[in-house]
């Protein structure tokens, strides 16, 4: 027997077993790895594909919406995850209902519902997208109930979304409070204020002693304060926002509850001030100048006033000349209104001092130097050369006098028309605002005249009138924003002198929710909450 005398090669299974292994290893992972996230995977491709089609929809709407539609038919074939589908119908019903299309968002809306519907409550995704289609609904019909109250309130919807995270989460989940929170503000709006107490109390005791509500406190105490103004119970709905302030995490969650608060106080409250500005422009767009004339009569004769000092003739001014940075088109078409106007009745006060200011702003609006600028400064002059005493007649005219002397830099003309207008019309608001304003560093003034003119204006008023129109300078300047030189460059207003004048304004108009909301807004920057909390007191 013979035997050979090479030696035998070492065998390489141990390879293969170890690239078998890693091999099973990546598969193992990629399998997990979907398992975890190949669903968020599908939800951001589809999402993608209906974002982009929403976005063909914005600048081509028929080509747009075929592309909406080809996306659902490759999404429905692709078989993908109900919720996914129901999420997608309520991205594209809710970008409808952004585009008034609300019978076509319903629509949409339907199909999420319908598709929710087929899932037992156990399928939590499901029942998360299944609440909110409801919720949707509920709060497009609640918002146009508000502007309409013969449309659909979105109670019933609403109802049905809480009911859905009852059965779902449970009555103590965070779904469910912030579902059934906002049901019990709807029932407020809608006059049915026991349920409306009673569910909101309900929330707000799951919310401080249930973990699972715990994170929806914010919300809660945001829709009390709504529903607490809305029921009129002022002192309680403040404390409501103050308790939202004090468990709020963010600055968002405190605005939301500023903005319920607001939208509480102001429920079926008309916008007074806005409302005569439209009312005036649809008396000037019919031609009914002689109602016109004998408004502007009216309120010039009775120095009828808003809180904040404006009187009502400024309203139903601005609706004949927009006010400022006014178009070329709308100005050539007031124009046209307002000669009309004068044609009709040419001894009108009101038309000319209109269209004094409409040439100033229209001037204002054009840019640098522009070559129709003299002629609009000739056109505004003209009207003063022919009529000069307008401002005697009309208050208003005071507005394009001082305005006129600031283009010319005139600051002592603005000074002296500033003086006529106080000793002809003592309460006229308005010509002090705007000649407060040209005094300041950024016009005409020097750092600090502008503050020294409101102070010896009210000083010169003096007593409880004096403080009223304080504390209307500090609001008028602090609403204006970062603009306003006197609350926010040159030099702060006294705020002990501020809250007298509004304890005075208070007295004048008791009943003036805006006058209170003004109030909170300065003593809450001025971080007064004392002062904030009382103002309903």
């Amino acid at each position: 027997m013979t035997t050979s005398s090479t030696a035998p090669k070492p065998k390489k299974s141990w390879l293969k077993l170890v690239l078998f292994t890693f091999l099973c290893l990546i598969l193992a992972g990629g399998v997990v790895g979907w398992m975890l996230f190949g669903h968020y995977a599908v939800l951001f491709y589809w999402n993608g594909e209906l974002n982009k089609a929403l976005i063909i929809a914005k600048s081509n709407s028929d080509v747009g919406r075929t592309r909406v539609e080809q996306v659902f038919n490759d999404a429905i074939k692709a078989n993908v995850a109900s919720d996914i589908l129901m999420r997608m119908y309520r991205v594209y019903g809710m970008s409808l209902y952004q585009q008034d299309e609300i019978a076509r968002a319903d629509e949409q809306i339907d199909k999420a519902i319908k598709l929710g519907e087929k899932e037992p409550p156990t399928n939590f995704a499901v029942a998360d997208q299944l609440t909110h289609a409801w919720q949707d609904r509920a709060t497009e019909r609640h918002y146009h109930w508000k502007q309409d109250p013969k449309k659909p309130d979105g109670v019933k919807d609403q109802e049905m979304s809480v009911k859905v995270a009852e059965a779902a989460f449970g009555p103590d989940h965070e779904q469910t409070v912030f579902k059934a929170s906002g049901l019990a503000m709807i029932y407020a709006d809608v006059g049915r204020y026991a349920e409306a107490d009673k569910l909101i109390d309900r929330c707000i005791k799951s919310a401080e002693t249930k973990d699972s509500a715990r994170s929806t406190d914010w919300f809660c105490y945001a829709m009390l304060a709504h529903i607490r103004a809305v029921e009129h119970r002022y002192k309680e709905a403040v404390d409501a926002y103050f308790k939202n302030r004090e468990v709020s995490g963010n600055d968002d969650d405190r605005q939301r509850g500023w903005d319920e608060l607001l939208s509480g106080l102001r429920f079926r409250k008309e916008n007074e001030s806005l409302k005569l500005v439209f009312k005036s422009r649809k008396l000037l767009n019919k031609g009914n100048f002689a109602e016109l004339d004998r408004l502007g009569e009216d309120f010039i004769a009775k120095k009828t006033h808003y809180w904040n000092g404006f009187w009502l003739l400024d309203d139903l001014m601005f609706g004949l000349d927009q006010g400022e940075q006014v178009e070329d088109i709308p100005y050539h078409q007031l124009k046209l209104d307002l000669n009309t106007y004068l044609q009709k009745l040419p001894n009108s006060m009101i038309a000319r001092a209109g269209l004094a200011n409409l040439h100033i702003y229209r001037y204002t609006a054009l840019e640098g130097d522009d070559p129709r600028k003299p002629k609009l400064m000739a056109e505004a002059k003209k009207i003063f050369a022919s009529t000069p005493d307008l401002q005697n007649k009309v208050p208003y005219a005071y507005i394009p006098l001082i305005r006129i002397a600031n283009l010319e830099d005139n600051k002592a003309q603005v000074l002296q028309l500033a003086k006529q207008a106080n000793a002809k019309w003592p309460t006229y608001f308005s010509s002090d605002s705007w000649a407060a304003r040209f005094l300041g560093a950024y016009w005409l003034g020097q750092p600090g005249e502008q503050k020294a003119f409101i102070t010896k204006r009210c000083d010169t008023v003096g007593g409880a009138e004096g403080d009223k129109l304080y504390a209307r300078f500090a609001w008028h300047y602090f609403y204006k924003g970062s603009s306003a030189e006197p609350y926010h460059r040159d030099g702060e207003f006294k705020w002990d002198r501020v809250k007298r004048g509004f304890k005075e304004i208070f007295k004048e108009f008791p009943d003036d929710v805006e006058a209170r909301i003004a109030f909170m807004e300065l003593a809450l920057d001025r971080d007064d909450e004392d002062a904030a909390r009382n103002v309903w007191k």
